[in-house]
């Protein structure tokens, strides 16, 4: 494995390289690690030792200054917001020809980001004169951990880490190793995280990951019809509803659960250390918004707006999974694009226990499969039945690669509320089979 001190090593170079010892301390391939050992710095939130740089640079260009294998702590200088991050690069280079590769990966508290670079250059014999090219990794790869395998989905390269993942990894010491093997139309290729990287990916999860306080959670049953509403009806209904969720870091999607102004989102929408949010409503209006609960094994996480005035709740199905082969709608805000609307079916209800859904993802929750599109952004959003009850959280979708089609997964609002202890509503007039009122 080349780390930042080794940038201009050849694939051939074997020799440890020891960068305290008078021999190579003043070598340039020492100097940035020295430099960065300098600058080093406790983090007063985490206790972590972090580099700080600045956010607003892109990380992924060629003269970007990144110490790899450190836990780094990126500041934005625009507007404050940080994130917590630790790089890591593959790096070979052709000694013949000076053609350069790199896989390049991000991993912070709940994604991993990984991207392939190549560039030309002199070599011994000749040169090559290759354009600097940056690809996204393709949407699924896999992780190991020692023998363990986790297999990940994602978009655009970024991957939503499994718990169990981060759990496996603080239980990791000296002898731990990753690998990923990502998959192309040209062949897998084994990727080996370095050695100081799996330490610092240790010490970094193991003191990085909050712990939230269960705030009291509170619905009512809502009026619906009793009879099955059309995909216009149902947008009409719960568009004013549901929300895009923006700041510094991206955007994702959620939806108003009660009256106070709570709304409920992904986990992996919520990413980063800025945990305020602009609140973009369907009408246009704009409100802020603070994250007030994370929870890693669901993959769900609440945002209480600042302003509640005129918030209609969603009406949510809770007392019971869907059933196979019934319709529904899926809402949100697909690569920003608020106010989309797709339909489907649930195409199978799949628990936690499942072989084939067991390594990624979020694994600790039953999952809702539907074939209604869900997209980058679509996260957060609800997934709706055909009386507009939300009966999911739209999550991921798993891309098929030609082998498969319309594989998008939900969370279950059921398993969700229960997991926030709510105490389910109690009403005089007779509830339907989702806990609310026929009307």
């Amino acid at each position: 494995m080349l780390g930042f001190n080794q940038i201009f090593a050849d694939k051939s170079y074997s020799v440890e390289i020891n960068c305290d010892s008078p021999v190579w301390k003043k070598k340039d391939r020492c100097k940035g690690e020295n430099l960065y050992k300098r600058l080093e710095k406790i983090d007063e939130e985490t206790g972590l030792k972090v580099v700080e740089i600045e956010k607003d640079i892109d990380w992924k260009k060629k003269n970007t200054k990144i110490p790899f294998s450190r836990i780094v702590k990126r500041v934005s200088k625009l507007d404050g917001s940080y994130e917590l991050a630790v790089f890591d690069r593959d790096k070979k280079s052709d000694f013949s020809t000076g053609f350069t590769e790199s896989y390049i990966t991000k991993w912070t508290g709940s994604y991993l980001k990984g991207v392939y670079m190549s560039s030309g250059g002199c070599g011994f014999w000749t040169c090559t004169y290759t354009a600097q090219a940056f690809y996204d990794f393709p949407n699924n790869i896999e992780i190991y951990i020692n023998e363990r395998k986790f297999n990940l989905f994602g978009n655009s390269g970024q991957f939503s880490l499994p718990q169990s993942f981060i759990n496996s990894l603080k239980k990791g010491d000296e002898s731990t190793k990753i690998n990923l093997k990502v998959k192309s139309s040209v062949g897998n290729k084994t990727i080996p995280i370095g050695e100081k990287t799996v330490a610092s990916l240790i010490d970094f999860y193991s003191k990085s990951i909050k712990n939230w306080n269960l705030p009291k959670v509170t619905i009512l049953p809502q009026k619906v019809s009793k009879r099955k509403l059309d995909t216009e009806e149902i947008a009409t209904l719960t568009l004013p509803s549901v929300v895009k969720l923006k700041n510094a870091n991206g955007s994702g999607s959620g939806f108003f659960i009660n009256k106070e102004g709570l709304i409920l989102t992904n986990r992996h929408v919520v990413v980063g250390g800025d945990k305020t949010f602009q609140i973009i409503s369907n009408d246009g209006m704009r409100v802020e918004g603070e994250v007030v609960y994370v929870d890693r094994n669901l993959d769900f996480a609440l945002v209480q707006s600042k302003n509640s005035d005129k918030v209609k709740p969603l009406p949510l199905c809770y007392l019971k999974y869907p059933n196979p082969g019934q319709n529904v709608v899926a809402l949100g805000s697909p690569l920003g694009l608020a106010g989309t609307v797709t339909r489907g079916i649930v195409s199978a209800i799949r628990y936690p226990t499942g072989e084939v859904l067991g390594d990624f993802a979020p694994n600790y929750v039953t999952l809702i499969q539907t074939d209604a599109s869900i997209s980058p952004g679509n996260s957060g959003g609800p997934l709706v039945n055909n009386k507009g009850e939300v009966i999911g959280i739209n999550t991921f979708n798993v891309p098929g690669g030609g082998s498969a089609q319309n594989l998008n997964f939900a969370i279950s609002i059921v398993d969700i509320l229960n997991e926030l202890n709510m105490q389910k509503p109690y009403a005089q007039q007779k509830l339907n089979i989702c806990g609310n009122l026929p009307n």
